[in-house]
């Protein structure tokens, strides 16, 4: 059983953790590096990334590597929990993108505990220029009877310090931004919607502006499927330059503020796709309705529309 003693991101200095070694009932204790990326598990929202010096995490919280090899002490090398593993099918020797650029997996670990995953210390120290610094301190105590008095021991020395026992992590880990995302998860939701009736409501205008084409069509044994088929090739055809402006236009902000601002976005190849094919498929359902109207129109009614 063990707690945390926390601060502000990567702002302790990691020499501060001598004054907790020699503390009654301290059995280890670790530095752990905190940082947030704009890039949740589809592209949208939020995760985070620990920074650990390996051995000594691993003596403080218990973990062990299931498969694969333990975490180096520096370089561009990443370890994974397993249930992280399981649900984006990451083994040892795939690659992940942190900091835009790529680390490579050299091995899963278990019980899952912290952030999903785990990268050297000394490299998240050296990327953000915060060398010899941590977020946290993780400690293990000997007896879990004595986790409070050695935390109220820990804040007496520093006042500033906040406490949070290890059992509690989890669950803070996981309702800590899950709002956030949701509600990125709603606003993309209510994006596709709109643009499913933006594009309902244009090709029914549409097809009311071409009535009169439409009863010429049929005069000359235009079929029904033909028809519809021409309003739903046009509506796809809309959807696609919009798709297509839309990811330009992403690319150029992007571009923008990383060069200009020095922001890291990024923009992961499975979102592109998904949110591609969504706004697509709301240009094909938007134009079914108005492409069925259009090809039941009676053709007396149609040429006599004015």
């Amino acid at each position: 059983m063990g707690l945390s003693v926390t601060s502000l991101p990567l702002s302790l200095p990691v020499d501060l953790m001598s004054e907790f070694c020699n503390l009654p009932g301290v059995a280890a204790i670790t530095p752990v590096g905190q940082h947030l990326e704009m890039k949740g598990e589809n592209g949208l929202g939020i995760r985070q990334i620990d920074g650990v010096d390996f051995e000594s995490y691993r003596q403080a919280t218990n973990i062990s590597i299931v498969e694969g090899q333990p975490l180096p002490a520096s370089g561009d090398f990443v370890v994974v929990d397993t249930r992280y593993s399981a649900t984006h099918r990451i083994k040892p020797g795939d690659s992940i993108s942190i900091f835009d650029r790529q680390f490579k997996v050299t091995g899963i670990y278990a019980p899952e505990t912290g952030a999903r995953m785990m990268i050297p210390l000394a490299t998240m120290q050296e990327e953000l220029g915060a060398q010899g610094k941590c977020s946290m301190f993780m400690v293990n105590c000997v007896n879990a009877e004595e986790q409070d008095e050695i935390a109220r021991r820990m804040v007496e020395r520093n006042p500033d310090f906040r406490v949070i026992f290890t059992r509690d992590l989890p669950k803070i880990f996981s309702t800590g931004y899950k709002g956030f995302n949701v509600f990125l998860n709603v606003v993309a939701g209510i994006a596709t919607t709109i643009s499913l009736l933006v594009i309902l409501l244009t090709m029914y205008s549409t097809v009311s502006e071409r009535t009169r084409q439409i009863g010429i069509l049929k005069a000359l044994g235009a079929s029904k499927p033909f028809i519809a088929g021409v309003f739903i090739k046009e509506s796809l055809m809309i959807s696609g330059i919009g798709v297509l402006c839309g990811l330009i236009i992403a690319l150029l902000v992007r571009f923008a503020l990383v060069k200009l601002k020095g922001m890291r976005i990024g923009l992961e190849a499975d979102y592109l796709i998904i949110a591609s094919l969504s706004g697509i498929a709301s240009g094909l359902l938007g134009a079914l309705y108005p492409a069925l109207r259009a090809a039941g129109r009676d053709p007396v009614d149609a040429l006599n529309h004015e």
